[in-house]
């Protein structure tokens, strides 16, 4: 699973009034979090099995419960496909909706590219919103904008951590520490009872993930983002997982702030691993250039005042 999707959520009061009423998108900061992590996005998410967490944790008998932090991820590991098939893919294309609610959803798309490029669209009414990764920089083009800009700041901290292609719950120990806070149960009267781990990145960042106990599949998803400097807390819920390619995904996200009732659902409708995709695409170089407006005296010549008398022919060329 990725950490980008819970910030994606943030801009869920001003996406449909920015449809609306078309306007420079540079002057409305806020719309360019829609997908920053999400998280990060996104993207975006690889995790579960063909069916929700509910029906699997009712198809199996819960097994021995795990008494580490190091035993419930080998295990998390395990329940999506193991760590050899999780390395074996390499680039991965997901395919879906982004909705903020009825009447309200946009096609996205996102690619991933091993070992931290990611590429996010999203088609606004034939105006697109993408932002990108390419390994170092990051970057975005508004629907408006001319021209793509380069991320910096928080914005750049936060796209590169949405761009981990496999998330911080693989391969945790190199990117910073995790630590099984305990048991809690989630999601209400039909709940069901997770492993809560705290990750702390080695840059610092910290996040909490809610592994379900019965399946060890990552159910929810918690983390504080720097929005404009100041700490925003998301969260994502996690369902609808099927298989593809021998690794488990999640093909449904609901994120929002934490607290809101405004949810942004993603739902992807096709999931594709270890397709080809060009380093290029990931580039900022990827976004053609706007068109150079025509040089002073090159365009068509005004038409004449009105009354005034047509111009004179043009001079014909002399004869040989």
């Amino acid at each position: 699973m990725n950490d980008r999707h819970a910030t994606r959520a943030h801009l869920v009061p001003d996406l449909p009034s920015l449809i609306d009423r078309p306007r420079p998108f540079a002057s409305r900061r806020p719309f360019k979090l829609i997908v920053a992590a999400c998280a990060v996005l996104a993207t975006a998410a690889a995790l579960l099995a063909p069916r929700t967490l509910t029906s699997l944790a009712l198809a199996s008998p819960a097994p021995r419960a795990a008494s580490t932090v190091k035993e419930v991820l080998s295990r998390s590991i395990a329940a999506r496909g193991g760590l050899a098939k999780l390395h074996a893919v390499t680039t991965r294309r997901e395919t879906g909706l982004l909705g903020l609610g009825a009447g309200n959803e946009w096609p996205l798309t996102v690619e991933h590219k091993r070992p931290n490029r990611m590429r996010m669209e999203i088609d606004l009414q034939g105006a697109k919103l993408i932002r990108g990764f390419d390994g170092t920089a990051g970057w975005q083009k508004q629907p408006q904008a001319p021209a793509p800009e380069a991320l910096t700041g928080d914005d750049l901290h936060n796209i590169a951590n949405e761009a981990d292609f496999d998330g911080s719950l693989v391969d945790t120990a190199a990117k910073g520490k995790a630590v099984l806070v305990g048991k809690e149960s989630i999601g209400g009267a039909a709940g069901h009872d997770t492993y809560k781990v705290q990750v702390t990145l080695r840059g610092g960042d910290q996040f909490y993930f809610y592994i379900d106990a019965a399946t060890y599949l990552p159910a929810h998803w918690e983390g504080t983002r720097l929005i404009n400097g100041k700490p925003v807390v998301f969260e994502s819920d996690f369902s609808d997982y099927r298989e593809v390619g021998g690794v488990k995904y999640a093909f449904q996200i609901l994120s929002s702030i934490k607290g809101s009732a405004q949810k942004q659902k993603i739902a992807f409708s096709k999931i594709e691993v270890n397709t080809p995709i060009d380093d290029a695409r990931f580039s900022i170089a990827s976004i053609p250039a706007p068109p150079a407006p025509p040089a002073a005296g090159t365009g068509p010549a005004p038409p004449p005042a009105a009354g005034a008398p047509p111009p004179p022919p043009a001079a014909r060329p002399a004869r040989a």
